[in-house]
């Protein structure tokens, strides 16, 4: 996916068009859409050959695609179960194995990779899903996803939650202590942040809405934006449409409580759920 996009970038910088690049390749229109959706690979001469109608001088930027092409044809584990997992969930796992930094605003609930798993399955039960994977598959396969955060090579992870994220009883008392104690557990900055938006902060950069922001450092580096929704997502990767992300990221770390205040207040909070 972050191939095709790339590629669509590059195409539109040059001017050529899809029927163009179909040309050049001697294929039809629709494998350079399914190329660009991330719905469909290209071999290596293919790809060249493309970045050469695009008049892609920049060698670091042409051998970080092709390493991109490479990789992209590895399976991860997620593409085994491609079965029970939602197209959604897929570009979702995909964008965070290939992250270097992640950034994460939420207002309703723990970010999945941070979730203990009496937590995911409370609010995996308390959003019915239409799709084939049973309660017990997707709590699995969101602690698999965690999983990435223990690699050699995972990426920094900053979370900044709402206070309400805090006070929201998810699945009883018992598992909402042990859920902020994992927060506790796992800050660890600046490896993985977390910090809080208390209450008396009011309005703040967040208020209209939770985002995830990926980062990549590699020679085709691009940042995107991740937006979910109920029945689609939101990908929003040219730069004039990720500046107000950027913006509310920082802000949003700023305005947060710092790390320690903010360990301090989960700390209270989970003792206070520890007593009911």
């Amino acid at each position: 996916m972050r191939l095709g996009m790339e590629l669509r970038r590059l195409r539109e910088q040059a001017n050529k068009s899809q029927s163009d690049a179909a040309m050049t390749l001697d294929t039809s229109d629709t494998k350079i859409s399914r190329v660009e959706a991330g719905k469909t690979g290209l071999s290596r001469l293919e790809l060249v050959a493309l970045l050469d109608l695009y008049d892609v001088p920049d060698a670091r930027l042409r051998e970080g695609l092709v390493e991109l092409n490479r990789n992209s044809r590895k399976r991860g584990w997620w593409q085994q179960r491609q079965d029970i997992l939602t197209p959604k969930l897929v570009e979702l796992i995909e964008l965070e194995s290939t992250a270097s930094a992640i950034f994460e605003y939420e207002a309703l609930v723990v970010p999945g990779l941070l979730q203990t798993e009496a937590y995911a399955r409370a609010v995996i039960e308390g959003f019915p899903s239409p799709h084939s994977a049973s309660v017990e598959q997707a709590v699995q396969i969101r602690m698999e996803r965690q999983r990435l955060l223990t690699q050699p090579d995972a990426p920094r992870l900053m979370c900044v939650l709402d206070e309400a994220v805090l006070h929201r009883e998810i699945g009883g008392p018992a598992v909402m202590a042990e859920q902020l104690r994992k927060l506790v557990a796992v800050n660890n900055p600046p490896h993985l942040t977390v910090q809080v938006i208390p209450y008396s902060l009011g309005a703040h950069a967040g208020t209209d809405g939770p985002f995830l922001h990926f980062s990549y450092t590699d020679a085709a580096s691009m940042d995107i934006v991740f937006l979910e929704q109920k029945d689609s997502r939101v990908f929003i990767e040219e730069d004039a449409g990720l500046e107000p992300y950027r913006i509310a990221a920082e802000h949003l770390r700023t305005q947060a409580l710092p790390s320690p205040k903010s360990m301090t207040m989960i700390s209270a909070l989970a003792a206070e759920f520890d007593r009911k």
